[in-house]
């Protein structure tokens, strides 16, 4: 299915479309078909239920044999059987697109041969009644009243239809092209038309050079055969149907993806604040019941026309959810909507008897044609989006406070607000196998590997990651294939580039491990630990160096000293495991320091992304308690764009989970812990204060110190209660 500003749920039919992995399979497909030795009447079928992109498959088989077809060894012939009603026009317009698109090849001793083949099958009843005009009459598919006289002027009395197919198997077999004939959305046709299709194709016959691709849902295939023929049942379509292969299913977390990416596109990007509840929802009520593309481009075609209207008025999360109720589970979107007094407020029990009667009490009301092994999870759905039944399917009361909140928040569960909802590959994560043999070979080049690695952070997936976190875990995965000769160059050209590659979109994530700083860490030691001794790759990590951006010099020389100077109560790492000899790793600490002190005069070092970890270490380097670096902290006190600085340098991010959450959320912090230890910190608050207090602060300055001081004090009220 196409990613399209309509949304509609057109078949997609170019790879740049494809979101769902059904390319490699079309791609595959075409390639047999191109391959296929000697077809003789192969009949191949593509198996998949409605909405499973089965038209999309047909539209990519199409484009990877664009090729063959215009240099003339394929010709596909498209018959889109649905637009024909009634057996009659539906077997003649199959004889009329076999003759337009064989007849012309063949040449015109055997335009007739069609003709006068499908006149004898269809005399003989053999595929729908015989009153059918092949090749006049008034348009495709009309029955003429003299069908009968015309039919036997095609047939001669010498005529048998085994010689005629014998000599239409000859002229196809001495063609050096090959056909390909489509009959695409057969599960489109009534029973009788659909089993007629069937019928036609097996009447025609093993026919050489010729490939017939029937698509359909074999499940109701199967069934109408079975109606039919019960004794032969799915036995029928397998005398037919030489292979089959079925559409596959789209990968959950390329479902996920593309959806969360329309939801952006129509319905905005929640807030901060709002994210954690927004993918609660998410994932406890829309991606379950996202099962296949068409539900996504259903659920986006209805939020663009529904979202623009009552978007601002309603709670993100809660209109999408109740979006994807509607549409995919109406008896119980029409239950909520009649039931406003039982899922809105604090829900004081509104229902008599015990918990356990309640509960089977509200199961009835909303979820009577649910299925019993769904009921658990869409109570769990339910109660996201309507925590009044908390009280209800689970142990969780809620107060008036509560029921303020949500009308604050614009809810569904608010009495309020509540009638406002019912108005209304390749993956892109794998990258491509040519683009890694060019990093490989190209490894040596610094130009090469700095504007792959520096255009890669420009490139967002649809995780929220850039490609440049892809580029480095492939270069860990393929770090073996580096030459020997390209290491050096290679580790100077990712030393260099340092701490620039270590963007905020690819900052760690919940369970995940680490952003792109940890991926360098990983790399450089698959690059050497096991291909260097520890002198040689000593020499090259320490030449790499001399050209280390000073945020990544500071974090590998902490790395490799502490493979020997570990923290308290843990042990030196084995030889076999060091990055540098300790004679190195010593050597490398004082140039190390020396940059961060030649820095630190130049002023560099307070706009530094790392600032307050080149301080940290700062301190651990010069051995002297902190002296040296609260001398420098000291003198930029006194500085007011040095302030700015200090609060962007102390600010992070982190992650938060409690009990109830699915995700966690994201948190700010302020890096004040230890921070006596480097500075004045009564002197650096009261900085902060004096500034914020000035109505010339510019407003970056002002924002960035307000976050830094708000998480501060938000810290300072949870240690003291």
């Amino acid at each position: 299915m196409a990613d399209r500003a309509a949304h509609n749920d057109t078949p997609i039919s170019d790879p740049s479309e494809d979101r769902f992995g059904i390319d490699p399979f079309a791609k595959a497909l075409a390639s047999s078909v191109e391959k296929m030795a000697a077809p003789e009447g192969t009949v191949l079928a593509l198996n998949g239920p409605w909405g499973s992109g089965k038209s999309s498959a047909v539209n990519l088989l199409l484009h990877h044999l664009k090729d063959a077809t215009a240099a003339g060894e394929i010709v596909v012939i498209n018959f889109a059987c649905w637009w024909f009603r009634g057996e009659e026009a539906l077997a003649l317009a199959f004889f009329r697109e076999l003759y337009a698109g064989l007849g012309a090849p063949l040449g015109d001793r055997f335009k007739k041969i069609l003709p006068k083949i499908g006149a004898r099958l269809l005399r003989a009843g053999s595929v729908a009644a015989p009153a059918i005009d092949l090749a006049g009459g008034s348009g495709a598919g009309t029955v003429a009243a003299g069908a009968m006289n015309w039919l036997a002027g095609l047939i001669q009395e010498d005529e048998t239809l085994e010689k005629l197919h014998v000599e239409l198997a000859k002229a196809l077999a001495d063609q050096n092209k090959r056909f390909l004939i489509v009959i695409d959305d057969i599960d489109r046709l009534a029973p009788d038309e659909a089993l007629l299709i069937f019928r036609l194709v097996k009447s025609v016959g093993r026919l050489p050079n010729v490939i017939y691709l029937l698509v359909f849902d074999r499940q109701l295939a199967e069934a109408i055969v079975a109606e039919r023929y019960p004794s032969e049942g799915a036995h029928y379509l397998e005398k037919i149907i030489q292979a089959g292969f079925d559409i596959p299913e789209p990968r959950p977390d390329d479902l996920r993806n593309q959806l969360l990416q329309l939801l952006g596109q129509i319905c905005g990007t929640p807030e901060e604040g709002d994210a954690v509840r927004f993918m609660n929802v998410f994932y406890d009520v829309v991606a379950p019941e996202i099962t296949k593309p068409r539900d996504l481009i259903r659920l986006a075609n209805s939020l663009a026309v529904t979202w623009p209207a009552v978007g601002n008025e309603v709670d993100r999360a809660d209109f999408i959810g109740l979006e994807v109720i509607r549409l995919l589970r109406p008896d119980t979107y029409r239950a909520v909507r009649a039931n406003k007094d039982l899922l809105t407020g604090i829900n004081r029990s509104r229902t008599s008897g015990s918990k356990d009667a309640q509960s089977e009490e509200y199961d009835r009301i909303f979820l009577t044609t649910t299925d019993a092994q769904e009921k658990k999870r869409m109570r769990r759905a339910l109660m996201r989006l309507f925590p009044p039944l908390d009280s209800v399917w689970s142990n969780v009361s809620y107060g008036d406070h509560s029921a303020q909140e949500w009308s604050r928040q614009r809810r569904a569960c608010a009495s309020d607000h509540f009638d406002s909802y019912f108005r209304f590959s390749i993956s892109e994560n794998i990258l491509p196998k040519d683009e890694i043999d060019k990093l490989v070979a190209r490894a040596s080049e610094e130009t090469f590997i700095s504007s792959s690695l520096g255009e890669g952070l420009g490139i967002k997936r649809s995780s929220g990651e850039t490609k440049t976190a892809l580029i480095l875990d492939e270069l860990n995965l393929h770090a073996d294939a580096v030459a020997d000769k390209d290491v050096q160059p290679l580790l100077t050209t990712l030393f260099k580039l340092g701490n620039m590659l270590d963007v905020p979109a690819d900052a760690p994530k919940p369970f995940s491990i680490g952003g792109n700083n940890l991926r360098l860490h990983w790399l450089l030691r698959r690059l050497t630990q096991e291909r260097f001794d520890l002198a040689t790759r000593s020499f090259a990590l320490a030449h790499a160096c001399e050209a280390a951006e000073l945020g990544w010099l500071v974090d590998f020389t902490n790395s490799a000293y502490g493979d020997h100077h570990p923290r308290p109560g843990k042990s030196p790492k084995p030889e076999g495991q060091c990055l540098m000899t300790a004679a190195d790793a010593e050597a490398l600490r004082g140039k190390t320091l020396d940059r961060v002190r030649e820095e630190a005069r130049s002023g560099k070092l307070g706009l530094h992304s790392k600032l307050g970890y080149v301080l940290f270490r700062w301190r651990e380097m010069a051995g002297d308690d902190g002296a040296e670096v609260r001398e420098w902290t000291d003198a930029q006190l006194a500085r007011d764009e040095m302030i700015t600085c200090f609060a962007k340098g102390f600010t992070s991010h982190g992650w938060s989970q409690t009990v109830s959450d699915t995700v966690a959320r994201r948190i700010t912090i302020a890096q004040v812990d230890g921070l006596d230890a480097i500075m004045d910190v009564p002197r650096l608050r009261a900085r902060m204060e004096e500034l914020l207090a000035l109505s010339t602060l510019p407003k970056p300055d002002r924002e960035a110190i307000e976050v830094f001081t708000t998480a501060w004090r938000r810290q300072d009220e949870d240690r003291h209660g």
